[in-house]
């Protein structure tokens, strides 16, 4: 029986000891996790650039998203100007003139400036009055300047003519030059007129290029009323009626939420990853015609409410899908029937990403795109995007990583 009993004691504390093992185990591994980074490399828990943070934080929740005229398929950003908090610049370019009065000529970044004007004045443009009469002014002016330009078989160059003005607002809503997933940005060579944003803007600024009014017509469409862009129409008098109603607009930083759950309620991790490996290959898969991806690291994430780096690629990986597919026709097409747009593809067609068009007036071929299509895309377009700023883009090759350096050996050689 002693010897029994001696058995039992050792068995219990051999268990003990296991438990105690086990806590120590996981405590540990939870200190790595999120204790340690914090102390050890603070770049796991900071932004990877000052870029990334005014995206999220200053641009995806004042840029709004809705869908094109009545029997459209494209989209529509619009962006909510504040004043004091929007940089706003009115810049001419080669098929672009600007006029002003006298007071506000000095908000106008002319063609050959070399800096950039910004000011967090809300000022807005809109088409000038006499548009044939100027039009014929610029014309004559470039004919003295292209004397033989018949001979040479040039055109005659066709301008956009705006006129900036003061609305006498402290919020707008503005439709801008910008394609949706890369906003303007600066760093250096600009000037600031007036007062300074409530954001940082030492290492370079977003700002909104050209912003003219969002305004709205009604009109007849299948029998019932509904609403198309017009600049000659109703402004949008508040945030409530841009975001309800027979606008229904949704901040592009809720639609990245929603496509993250999205992504997350359809399984899409199952199959594809959501990590650029430190691997030639992955550097070079991920990467756009001319120059590698750089690695993924912990400050891409930051943002994200769930991570989802992933353990299979039977699907190619995501993590910089923002820069190689930021098409949206693409990616209406990929969902729709993943075999037209990759060949030999295992991917399911999510066809409830699109709804039908019983009146059969959509061009769209795929159906019309819902709210589930619309939040992935946009969740998607930030893969790979906001690592760095366009002006150190590593898809131009100015990739601050050096991953080439990396890949032919040369990284660290005096």
């Amino acid at each position: 029986m002693g010897g029994e009993r001696k058995g039992i004691n050792r068995l219990e504390w051999s268990a003990i000891a296991t438990i105690i093992g086990v806590l120590l185990l996981f405590s540990m591994a939870i200190g790595v996790t999120l204790i340690a980074p914090r102390y050890i490399d603070p770049s796991w828990n900071q932004a990877s650039s000052t870029y990334q943070v005014q995206m999220h934080e200053v641009s995806d929740p004042n840029v709004y998203v809705s869908t094109s005229n009545p029997g459209g398929w494209g989209l529509q950003y619009v962006n909510h100007l504040k004043q004091g908090n929007s940089l706003l610049s009115f810049r001419e370019s080669e098929g672009v003139r600007i006029r002003a009065q006298e007071e506000l000529n000095s908000y106008i970044t002319r063609e050959n400036d070399q800096e950039v004007t910004l000011t967090s004045r809300l000022l807005l443009l809109r088409p000038a009055n006499d548009q044939t009469e100027w039009q014929k002014e610029l014309q004559e002016e470039w004919k003295q300047n292209h004397p033989n330009w018949e001979s040479e078989g040039l055109s005659l160059p066709f301008y956009t003519l705006l006129e900036l003005y003061d609305p006498e607002k402290t919020e707008a809503f503005a439709v801008t030059e910008s394609d949706g997933v890369l906003e303007p940005w600066v760093r250096s060579h600009f000037t600031l007129l007036g007062d300074s944003p409530p954001f940082d803007i030492s290492q370079g600024t977003i700002y909104i290029q050209n912003p003219r009014e969002y305004r709205i017509s009604e009109i007849l469409y299948q029998g019932a009323k509904n609403w198309i862009y017009d600049e000659n129409g109703e402004p949008i008098p508040d945030l409530q009626e841009l975001k309800e109603g027979k606008l229904r607009f949704l901040s592009r930083e809720s639609l990245i939420k929603m496509g993250e759950d999205v992504y997350r309620v359809e399984g899409c991790w199952y199959c594809h990853t959501d990590q650029t490996r430190t691997l030639v290959q992955d550097t070079v898969l991920n990467g756009s015609a001319e120059y590698p991806a750089p690695p993924s690291s912990a400050n891409e994430y930051i943002y994200q409410q769930v991570t989802f780096p992933g353990t299979r690629r039977i699907g190619p990986d995501l993590s910089r899908v923002g820069i190689k597919r930021s098409h949206r026709d693409w990616h209406m097409s990929h969902f729709w029937s993943p075999k037209t747009e990759s060949r030999g593809s295992i991917m399911p067609s999510f066809g409830h990403f699109f709804d039908d068009d019983p009146t059969g007036t959509s061009p769209n071929p795929y159906g019309i795109p819902n709210f589930k299509f619309e939040a992935i895309y946009q969740y998607l377009m930030t893969k790979g995007t906001r690592i760095t700023p366009p002006d150190q883009a590593w898809w131009l090759g100015l990739d601050p990583i050096q991953t080439i350096d990396i890949i032919e050996g040369r990284k660290g050689d005096d």
